[in-house]
């Protein structure tokens, strides 16, 4: 089942804690469907976002899993400069994708990662404290609630 947010600039994300904010439509296909246990959403590197029929695309909650799941997409198109050690905007022989994954590893910053090493999901994870810290910037909340004013 695909879910589409509405055009009007009353979208359902216009307002949050009685005030507005951002109306916000994500750049990537949406698609709610049955997810692991616990897993709320997944990001995947084809450019679609799936997300737990347990989650209210309405809410607060729903806002800020999809917010989430964007930074991922936006990590997927960031280049590392393994030289710099830094993310750059034009790709050259130091470049790699800040973050991608295949079956057997996650790649972050260059450094293969064996997934069935790492607790997926885990805030303790760098490319999920980075997504965190893309929503906070963006929008000044998280996952763990309201970060500044």
């Amino acid at each position: 089942m695909g879910f589409k947010l509405p055009k009007t600039h009353k979208s359902l994300f216009y307002k949050m804690n009685g005030k507005a904010s951002d109306a916000f439509k994500p750049k990537h296909p949406v698609e709610v469907k049955p997810l692991g246990e616990g897993i709320k959403a997944e990001a995947n590197q084809d450019g679609t976002t799936y997300v737990s029929p347990d989650v209210d695309l309405n809410s607060y909650e729903g806002r800020l899993v999809l917010e989430h799941e964007e930074a991922h997409h936006d990590q997927f198109e960031a280049l590392w400069d393994k030289k710099l050690e830094k993310e750059v905007d034009e790709p050259n022989e130091n470049t790699v994708a800040l973050f991608s994954y295949d079956d057997k590893y996650t790649y972050w910053k260059g450094e293969a990662i064996p997934r069935d090493k790492e607790n997926e999901g885990s805030g303790n994870l760098d490319w999920e404290k980075d997504a965190e810290d893309r929503v906070k910037a963006k929008i000044g909340y998280g996952t763990y609630g309201k970060v500044k004013e």
